[in-house]
């Protein structure tokens, strides 16, 4: 039973990483579904008693914020993996079964939060391995969501504040479908608060378009505090002649953590959320510690899955173009996997100290044929990828380093914690 489960979750990432709008000719979409982003759907009720208007505010010009620059960084393209590292033998342990535990966020208080990708819920592994019978949230009941095509669309990416030890504020991604179709419509990005020990007061600080495959998957706060928005390119194609940055397809958006454009974003007004552009489908990223870089992986239409080193500015040429490219106002990968589609998913980089061997390291889910595999990367040449290495079959959805150092990752049936040993 768990090997047809997860063989079902592998088709449908598949069939979106890697097929793209192969059901069918793609939606044309324009800048005229771009930009829901800035419409909450639920607002907190005005605190105001007074009748009167507010006064209006002074007229003293605010200095406009310097847009970021754009990163310039190096990247040295490879057409096909590096060679493995020499890493001691390691094993998955299994912690909890779950039901498609697709979003992984590790509290502070070491608890482990998980998604329950179309049974709408968010779980709570304890501190003493036990899961809480009752969910943290639910968020499918919440907003009267309920999934009958199981395509790229439900409850996955968790992420805690940077400030949650005093806010307890945590930030959820969920599609929500289309009463007609059955098929993702949008995906709202819901701020919970958390009381006594379960989430409460959600809300939507952010709605994007969502369409049946390549929406958001993921949310990530950054060095600077700012949260990172991966969102695919929703097996749509834009219309000819359309500014490719009027719309929010194929994007890193970078946000506030109340979901408003920070002012400087390295596109400035022209496109005030985005980071980067040029992605089909970046399930999720992360950063070198304390830096504006980061690594990813992109699902690729057919073939050309790439590892990616994201910068601000940049454009990695999708639709354009997959895989490496001499076009110089695009940036290539730094791995371009060619005709395979290993569909690279979670990601962390690992700075604990319980794998000593791994430590420096990104570790990436392939949700096909990889498994967990460690990056090696130097932080003085970020743009160049010098070992690739296997180190278990389990990791096929999300993976995060918990406070303790520990790496607990997760496949279509259960969660794992790697462990030395073979």
């Amino acid at each position: 039973m768990k090997a047809a489960l997860l063989a079902a979750f592998a088709v449908l990432l598949l069939s979106a990483g890697c097929s793209g709008s192969s059901s069918g000719e793609p939606d044309a979409v324009g800048s005229s579904e771009a930009m829901s982003t800035s419409t909450p759907v639920e607002t907190e009720p005005s605190t105001s008693t007074s009748s009167e208007a507010e006064p209006e505010p002074t007229t003293t010009a605010a200095a406009v914020p310097t847009p970021i620059p754009r990163g310039t960084a190096r990247v040295t393209s490879r057409r096909s993996p590096p060679p493995p590292e020499r890493l001691p033998a390691f094993r998955a342990v299994k912690i909890a079964d779950a039901n498609y535990p697709s979003g992984l966020a590790a509290a502070p208080d070491g608890r482990i939060f998980f998604s329950e990708l179309w049974g709408g819920q968010i779980r709570v592994i304890r501190r003493d391995g036990s899961v809480d019978p009752q969910p943290w949230a639910d968020v499918n009941a919440k907003y009267g969501i309920r999934w009958t095509e199981f395509f790229h669309g439900g409850l996955s990416g968790i992420a805690f504040d940077p400030d949650f030890s005093r806010n307890r504020f945590v930030y959820v991604v969920t599609q929500v479908p289309d009463r007609k179709t059955g098929f993702a419509e949008k995906s709202l990005i819901v701020r919970y608060k958390e009381r006594n020990g379960r989430g409460a007061s959600p809300r939507v600080i952010l709605t994007l378009p969502a369409k049946k495959f390549d929406n958001t998957y993921s949310l990530v706060f950054g060095p600077d505090g700012m949260l990172y928005v991966p969102n695919g390119f929703l097996g749509t194609r834009r219309l000819r002649g359309a500014d490719a940055l009027d719309d929010v397809f194929g994007k890193i958006l970078r946000v506030t953590p109340t979901g408003e454009a920070p002012g400087d974003n390295p596109y400035g007004r022209r496109a005030p959320r985005v980071w980067a552009s040029g992605l089909k489908n970046a399930f999720d990223l992360a950063f070198f510690p304390g830096s504006d870089l980061a690594v990813a992986g992109e699902n690729g239409t057919v073939g050309h899955d790439e590892i990616n080193l994201l910068m601000p500015g940049h454009d990695y040429g999708y639709p354009r173009h997959e895989g490496i490219t001499r076009i110089r106002r695009l940036t290539s990968p730094m791995l371009d996997f060619g005709s395979r589609s290993p569909a690279p998913v979670g990601i962390v980089y690992y700075s604990g100290r319980r794998y000593p061997g791994l430590r420096g390291r990104f570790l990436m889910c392939m949700n096909d044929e990889l498994g967990m595999v460690a990056l090696r990367i130097r932080r003085s040449d970020p743009g160049r990828l010098l070992g690739m290495t296997s180190l278990v079959d389990e990791c096929t959805l999300d993976l995060v380093q918990t406070p303790d150092g520990s790496v607990v990752f997760s496949d279509a049936g259960a969660i794992y914690r790697l462990e030395l040993g073979s």
